[in-house]
């Protein structure tokens, strides 16, 4: 198999981004750049230049539409709701001429890919969100300890850990744990809360709990060739997540979080 640099894999996000963008817009679904995708636009008008994915966000009911009517030759949507197999608690579209080894169990299954992030309600009350974000914590715990594969980029405490886990873990399938966070984070679908959340990822955190009035307006931004949606109050969003996020990193946190190589099949 050939392999794709980080370039070219960029090319093939870029196109997959063009793709869903003209879908979504065609069939007035709601979408917009989500966690380091949108900062990168915002801040470098496309990729952070230490990154190399593309991730993006739903309400809930766009996300349920576009899982279920998004079609095209050569990307493939997978789901918990369309693939039981698929151990994920979001979506990904994924190129399906390519296929990926990701230092995760069962990362080569799939090719180079979008993330697709649900955006769900979660409690008003404030003990009962962090309530809720406790149990999604746990949860996300119980998962990276399942997932993540033993790895010489490392330490030796760290893959002892996860080694442990594993064997602990080994009565338990990634698609259990997938669906419990997938249940957790639907457990509030329907009801008209003012705050809501993207519950499903592990890296998410309360305090990136933002109105939900924020998906209710869109505005366009750009992002390397393209331009794509975004929430408007994106300043808002980017803050709570990142702080003062047009200030860029120490060079020594400027490094990719993800470890993978990509083949064409």
């Amino acid at each position: 198999m050939k392999e794709i640099d980080v370039d070219e894999l960029k090319l093939i996000q870029l196109e997959m981004l063009k793709d869903i963008h003209l879908f979504c817009v065609e069939h007035d679904i709601k979408y917009s750049l989500a966690f380091g995708t949108l900062l990168g636009a915002i801040r470098h008008k496309g990729y952070i230049p230490w990154d190399d994915d593309i991730d993006i966000m739903m309400p809930r009911e766009d996300y349920r539409r576009f899982i279920q009517i998004y079609k095209n030759d050569i990307y493939e949507i997978v789901d918990l709701s369309i693939n039981s197999r698929y151990g994920l608690p979001f979506a990904k579209v994924i190129d399906s001429r390519t296929i990926m080894d990701e230092f995760v169990e069962g990362g080569s299954e799939y090719g180079v890919y979008i993330d697709v992030f649900p955006v769900d309600s979660v409690p008003d009350n404030v003990s009962d969100r962090q309530l809720f974000y406790h149990k999604k914590s746990l949860l996300n715990v119980l998962f990276n300890l399942k997932t993540v594969k033993v790895s010489s980029s490392r330490s030796v405490i760290k893959n002892m850990i996860l080694f442990i886990g594993h064997i602990f873990l080994s009565f338990i399938s990634k698609q259990y744990l997938a669906n419990c966070m997938s249940n957790l984070s639907t457990k509030f679908v329907g009801a008209k809360t003012a705050y809501v959340g993207i519950v499903a990822p592990a890296d998410s955190r309360i305090e990136e709990i933002i109105p939900s009035s924020f998906f209710e307006e869109y505005v366009q931004v750009p992002f390397e060739n393209l331009s794509v949606m975004s929430i408007k109050e994106y300043d808002k969003y980017l803050t709570a997540a990142y702080g003062d996020y047009m200030q860029l990193p120490p060079i020594e946190k400027r490094v990719s979080h993800h470890v993978y190589k990509a083949y064409w099949k």
